[in-house]
């Protein structure tokens, strides 16, 4: 190893051990000795006679009919979050990618919802859904029935129109991904007698498709961490209100179990089996990409 190799290498461990000393101190050891405390009798306040109980808070986990609804409510509710976020997130990206006036002014209308404080787009969405809100109110102008928004028929609705009204990130990833796209493509396929449509389907999306499977990805770990939304929608608003039953989410009921009943080893445990999960998930996604996921150089798919 030459000297000027060594030196690069002692810069980048130089440069680097900041972030991984937080991340070790902040991160992975509150993660491990959560995973600890997650086979004992923690309660919060137990220091002195904390036991080893095994695998029994697991156990309570899948026998626990709430957590198990709350868990297929969140599979439910973040499955089609991710499906709208994706389809409705990159095709307006595909419009947003044109040339026309005031182009810049709704590039940052639809990025706006994602930075904006969760806490008051749950609360502005909340006004907005009430019995007496704007979209009543606009329902009765035109002529229809009034509809109980926040009620248990269209609870899961609403809270969906929430998280797509959010996907101003998305967007901003899917927008950076069509820049990268060679004109040169479009033109030559319009040389060859390609319409609009399928230039999009054969140099687009195929093109599209690592960044479709990055915002996939995230979308997934998101959609099932998904909390305080539901949570601010709840008849009793607030992080710590309960929502009604279809909107009952698995980390609403491991808040619940952990912060309202003081049950921090069994809601460690809750923590552990979604984060599993994810895992699980994310693996499958990746396992499928190479099926899916083009790239332009070569003929390689994704993996």
């Amino acid at each position: 190893m030459g000297k000027a190799v060594r030196k690069e290498s002692r810069e980048f461990y130089i440069l680097t051990f900041p972030w991984l000393a937080v991340f070790l101190l902040m991160s992975f050891y509150p993660m491990l000795y959560g995973l600890y405390l997650s086979f004992t009798n923690y309660a919060g306040f137990n220091f002195d006679n904390v036991k080893y109980v095994g695998l029994r808070n697991y156990n309570n986990v899948f026998f626990d009919s709430d957590a198990m609804y709350a868990l297929g409510r969140s599979f439910y509710i973040g499955s089609l979050n991710v499906l709208f976020s994706t389809v409705f997130g990159f095709l307006i990206a595909v419009l947003l990618n044109n040339k026309f006036k005031a182009i810049g002014f709704f590039r940052s209308l639809y990025y706006l919802p994602a930075i904006l404080p969760i806490t008051a787009v749950g609360l502005m969405w909340k006004q907005l859904f009430a019995s007496t809100g704007v979209l009543n109110d606009f329902l009765a102008w035109t002529g229809f029935q009034p509809i109980n928004w926040l009620g248990y028929d269209h609870a899961a609705m609403s809270l969906l129109i929430l998280l797509s009204w959010g996907c101003g990130g998305g967007i901003i990833i899917y927008l950076a991904g069509l820049k990268g796209i060679s004109p040169e493509l479009y033109e030559a396929a319009a040389i060859d007698g390609a319409g609009a449509f399928r230039r999009f389907r054969l140099i687009t999306v195929p093109l599209m498709t690592p960044v479709i499977f990055f915002n996939l990805v995230f979308g997934i770990i998101g959609s099932l961490q998904i909390f305080a939304q539901a949570t601010l929608l709840s008849p009793n608003g607030g992080l710590m209100g309960v929502p009604i039953r279809p909107i009952y989410l698995y980390l609403v009921h491991t808040f619940q179990q952990i912060f309202m009943f003081q049950r921090y080893a069994y809601g460690l445990a809750l923590l552990w089996v979604l984060f599993i999960i994810t895992i699980l998930l994310t693996l499958i996604v990746f396992g499928t990409s190479r099926l899916w996921v083009h790239y332009e150089s070569g003929d390689r798919k994704g993996g």
